[in-house]
């Protein structure tokens, strides 16, 4: 496609794996309105195509797509979608002969072609087909077949995915926005690992479910799409799969006196807080934890941690816990879901205790260490913790 507006696509980024349609008519008028589908087809990598028919009468031919999976496992559409989006009408009948279509589709040319929905099908096709695909690299894939609305024609508290149906809605004042489409993937990723994640049902329904203090499962599932987005960023970014702004989507944990400073002064308020569960994730995937500096919570530190000289990677702090992968395991998958709500309301003490289950090198002593350096107004440094 050309000239995308949302950060992150490349210009003349290929559309890969759209569903294509040809047909063919006898007649033009009246009857021209009856098209013989000739077969369908999908865009490769290159975003290119071919389908052949043989026809032995003169025809108007018709080129369409829409975005759609082979395996239907993606499909964007915007409330101004058409069902079929038309790359080419020869509108005359004549000798069915080869078509080229000069790499026209979503150019800006006529027609639905040349409207602003279609630009946002088009990059955020690009954009969910490289995050779904990089899920499925990094063995973490989608568990559900996803269909994005964007923009989305029911919005009225800002962007949300369905935790029933997981399906994405985005907000129209985040339509090209990376960073906001991929929070709401990190919703539909999870909710398939988890057993309650129906609480945000009911969060949804009183009109924010980014309160200050909200049920543990819901500040958990919204801490962990805030980090979703921004490690998934940063590791498609890494993996040049997209080009990252001029800012980048930092991924390493805050400071304790930045905790303080949001308002979470103790446990029970971080774990009732989106920030605090964007925390606890940072903090797990932290490369080496031990290299960091949280400060104590008083102190006027920066929003992220700063850096230790030493570390004890070699005395049994947990290393190689860093990737996105890392987090989502902790949380599940479709046969081992993680409980959220009754008696497994989600803590931190859980979470990590979950960690021990689901993660190797990372034991119950590590879990005990991981709860420490996660409370706000804890006072010591994770190599304190560790003995060096």
């Amino acid at each position: 496609m050309q000239a995308p507006t949302l950060d992150g696509i490349a210009d003349h980024e290929p559309l890969a794996g759209v569903e294509i349609k040809v047909s063919g008519a006898d007649s033009v008028g009246s009857a021209a309105n009856v098209f013989g589908k000739w077969g369908t087809t999908h865009t490769d990598a290159n975003g290119e195509f071919s389908l052949s028919h043989d026809e032995c009468h003169d025809r108007r031919v018709r080129v369409e797509a829409r975005f759609s999976s082979a395996d239907g496992d993606l499909r964007v559409l915007g409330p101004a979608s058409p069902e079929w989006y038309v790359l080419k009408d020869t509108n005359d009948v004549g000798d069915v002969a080869t078509i080229d279509l000069k790499g026209e589709p979503f150019g800006g040319e006529t027609g639905d072609q040349a409207t602003s929905q279609a630009r946002t099908d088009a990059q955020t096709w690009i954009f969910y087909r490289k995050a779904i695909d990089y899920l499925a690299s990094i063995k973490s894939p989608m568990l559900n077949d996803l269909t994005v609305h964007n923009p989305a024609s029911t919005a009225p508290n800002g962007s949300w995915t369905d935790p029933v149906l997981h399906g994405i809605h985005i907000d129209p004042q985040f339509t090209n926005d990376p960073w906001n489409l991929a929070h709401e993937l990190g919703h539909a990723e999870a909710y398939p690992r988890e057993d309650g994640e129906d609480c945000l049902t009911w969060a949804l329904s009183d009109g924010s479910t980014h309160d200050f203090e909200e049920k543990p499962c819901v500040a958990f599932n919204e801490g962990f799409g805030d980090f979703f987005a921004s490690k998934l960023l940063t590791e498609m970014g890494d993996a040049g799969l997209i080009t990252l702004p001029g800012y980048h989507y930092e991924t390493k944990p805050y400071t304790r006196s930045h905790l303080v400073k949001k308002g979470l002064d103790d446990v029970y308020s971080a774990e009732h807080n989106e920030l605090g569960w964007d925390q606890a994730f940072r903090v797990l995937t932290s490369s080496d934890v031990t290299s960091r500096l949280f400060g104590d919570g008083e102190g006027k530190d920066g929003k992220y941690v700063g850096d230790y000289a030493g570390s004890c990677a070699g005395v049994g702090a947990p290393t190689g816990k860093d990737d996105l992968a890392d987090a989502i395991r902790v949380i599940g998958d479709a046969s081992d879901q993680f409980g959220l709500q009754n008696g497994q309301n989600p803590s931190f003490f859980l979470f990590f205790e979950r960690a021990v289950d689901r993660l190797g090198g990372f034991d119950p002593a590590d879990s005990d260490r991981y709860q420490q350096i996660v409370a706000p107004t804890s006072d010591v440094e994770p190599h304190e913790l560790y003995g060096c």
